[in-house]
């Protein structure tokens, strides 16, 4: 055993001690929620969480998402058959989407009708778990490296009734959304009957690099959406609806959350080809809203 003298104890504790109190935080602890640190609203005020998920369990929370299933719903984008089971995964702390080309054609037959592909592609959405009217909205995700075309995916909203009739009548809000055969644009968009694309459309929201994560979110205010990258917005707008609705319509009742990536079509300017690069992931680090 080493003795050290009481002058050298003294001296040994203080050097301990130092080190610990620089990396003591200089200031209190920031207010924070289930959702982390208060986010403040335009206009004053925080805003309060409504839901999280940092994609920290095992698998996906069923009490939170549901998987599309193409076969099963008929819903689809694309050349893509939606399939919960093998294209969505929850790994490592992530939500992983992928589009893949399964090497023969598929039968994704549906009660909309007969539908052959061989491409298949992962979503999930908060229908029936989580909607709401207004709020923020947000996603840390990445996109895959891929600068061929052919591949397509978003962070979207969709409302929970036709409160004013089928698509767009009753609105829908892209958050971000991505294809490959133009990879920095990350584009908001505002559908609805009376709706300009030049307009309303966010085509000024870029990114130099959406193969590493970034923040996408949306403010959705009764008066305008205000739809921001990493903090920053980058594009405004209010909205003026076709008659006889008027604003906020249709963008007054509640939306559910989804996330999906999958392939592009047979023609165009994002049309699927030898080059796209099949299997892609979309990797989600987590999705959260406020009220």
């Amino acid at each position: 055993m080493i003795r050290i003298p009481p002058r050298g104890r003294r001296l040994l504790a203080a050097a301990l001690v130092l080190p610990a109190l620089a990396l003591s935080p200089a200031s209190p602890d920031v207010p924070s929620d289930d959702c982390g640190p208060l986010l403040e609203k335009p206009g004053g005020g925080t805003w309060a969480c409504s839901f999280v998920d940092e994609f920290d369990e095992a698998r996906l929370d069923p009490d939170k998402w549901i998987t599309q299933d193409t076969a099963r719903t008929g819903f689809r984008t694309g050349l893509t058959c939606y399939r919960g089971a093998s294209n969505v995964e929850v790994r490592s702390g992530t939500l992983l989407l992928e589009a893949r080309h399964e090497g023969a054609m598929l039968n994704c037959d549906n009660p909309y009708g007969v539908f052959r592909t061989p491409y298949t592609g992962g979503l999930v959405g908060t229908r029936g778990h989580f909607s709401q009217a207004y709020g923020r909205f947000e996603v840390r995700a990445k996109w895959p490296s891929s600068r061929a075309p052919g591949l397509h995916g978003a962070f979207w909203m969709f409302p929970l009734s036709p409160t004013y009739g089928r698509w767009p009548a009753s609105g829908e809000i892209d958050i971000a959304e991505w294809w490959s055969n133009q990879p920095s644009l990350v584009l908001p968009s505002l559908h609805f009957h009376g709706r300009n694309p030049r307009t309303d459309t966010g085509w000024d929201c870029r990114v130099a690099d959406v193969s590493t994560f970034h923040v996408y979110a949306v403010e959705w205010l009764p008066t305008e959406m205000r739809f921001l990258i990493d903090g920053e917005t980058c594009f405004v707008r209010s909205w003026t609806p076709a008659p006889p609705l008027v604003a906020p319509q249709p963008f007054d009742h509640p939306f559910s959350m989804i996330l999906n990536l999958g392939v592009g079509t047979a023609r165009g300017i994002n049309a699927v080809t030898a080059a796209t690069a099949l299997p892609s992931t979309l990797t989600v680090d987590y999705a959260k809203a406020w009220r």
